[in-house]
């Protein structure tokens, strides 16, 4: 990981922790309200650039700075009290810290690994989407200038996405000449 994303996630931890320390008199569902938007965008913006045992971390330094909050909050009682009190099993993903599931609303705080890790891939060299490759760009981007939207949405499987494209243009080279 750079430095830049070193920092970030530095900083973004301190914001966190700040948050936190903030909110000890608040009730869970407004600290979660909180902390959602900053997780979600720092997972969101280094999504391409870090990698699950970082996001693990952050996960687990959140861990820590939450059952502090509740150990605060609640000086006399135990860490089995606590533990059912603040944390729940929601599809089968333990300790995650969210309001009671028989709220009318419930909620839940966002974890940084569930963001999935999207990896740059690189262009071919010799490639442009004014070449007339529009099947390479197609399924690159998802879309084109020059494709209708229905031949570009992903489906299922990539065969069925590919065989309207090889019915409309059964040669890879288009653009004669």
């Amino acid at each position: 990981m750079d430095t830049k994303a070193r920092k970030g996630r530095k900083k973004t931890y301190e914001r966190i922790a700040s948050i936190i320390d903030n909110h000890q008199a608040m009730p869970q569902r407004v600290l979660i309200k909180n902390l959602n938007p900053i997780i979600k965008g720092w997972a969101n913006y280094y999504s391409t650039v870090v990698s699950k045992k970082v996001y693990s971390q952050l996960d687990h330094l959140l861990y820590l700075k939450l059952a502090t909050w509740a150990k605060r909050r609640h000086p006399h009682k135990s860490v089995e009290w606590m533990t059912k009190k603040y944390w729940r099993t929601i599809d089968g993903n333990h300790w995650v810290f969210s309001t009671p599931q028989s709220d009318e609303s419930p909620m839940r705080i966002y974890q940084h690994a569930e963001k999935p890790i999207s990896r740059h891939v690189k262009v071919k060299g010799v490639a442009s989407p004014y070449n007339g490759d529009l099947i390479y760009w197609s399924s690159r981007m998802g879309t084109h200038p020059e494709m209708p939207k229905t031949l570009t949405t992903p489906s299922e499987t990539t065969e069925r996405k590919m065989y309207p494209l090889r019915t409309l243009f059964p040669s890879r080279r288009l653009v004669r000449g």
